[in-house]
């Protein structure tokens, strides 16, 4: 019975590491994404700024 225990802690365990490891990667790729956004919005506020003192 003992065996059936450890076997089922384990099997839990990888399911958790496995969710843990989508989970890493999905919100990796979504902060990498708003990274990239905002330095757009970034260059854009810059340009904004550099047009509106050259005139």
């Amino acid at each position: 019975m003992s065996e059936n225990i450890e076997n089922l802690v384990l099997e839990q365990l990888r399911a958790l590491r496995s969710e843990i490891i989508a989970f890493r990667a999905e919100n990796q790729s979504e902060f990498s994404e708003i990274k990239h956004r905002l330095s757009r919005v970034e260059s854009g506020i810059a340009n904004m700024r550099g047009e509106n003192t050259g005139t």
